[in-house]
């Protein structure tokens, strides 16, 4: 190969590499030549779930107010599978059901959180009440 050509091959890789930098997106988008293709958000109902879930590790307040309805929903949807209901249900047998981090969270009678600041549900805590959601 010349010197001609190779010096030719350098240019049309660098030109290449132009391009192909020039696609990076910066603002969420990617642009092929003219047309502009949007990159897929999450549905605005899990970005909204995904909030709660952040909010609700923060605070025990936010917990209680946002995490907690959510969860007894589902608790009571998946009971009400089973012909089960949790206010008909003992508390001895809620808890040996749910598990005492998800009684303690979904309990019909748990006041609101003295310490609004305290530290709100943990992944793992959140990760274990999901997993007995899951055998119900």
């Amino acid at each position: 190969m010349t010197l001609l050509a190779e010096i030719a091959v350098i240019v049309a890789a660098a030109i290449a590499v132009g391009v192909c930098l020039a696609m990076i997106p910066r603002s969420g988008h990617w642009r092929i030549g003219r047309a502009m293709v949007m990159q897929p958000s999450p549905p605005d109902r899990l970005a909204r779930l995904e909030q709660l879930i952040n909010a609700s590790q923060m605070s025990a307040s936010q917990a209680h107010a946002y995490l907690r309805p959510l969860l007894a929903d589902v608790v009571a949807s998946r009971l009400a599978a089973r012909g089960q209901a949790l206010g008909r249900m003992s508390e001895e047998d809620s808890r040996r059901l749910l598990g005492e981090e998800l009684w303690e969270l979904v309990r019909p009678d748990r006041p609101f959180p003295e310490d609004r600041w305290s530290r709100g549900v943990s992944p793992q805590q959140l990760a274990s009440m999901l997993d007995v959601l899951e055998r119900l």
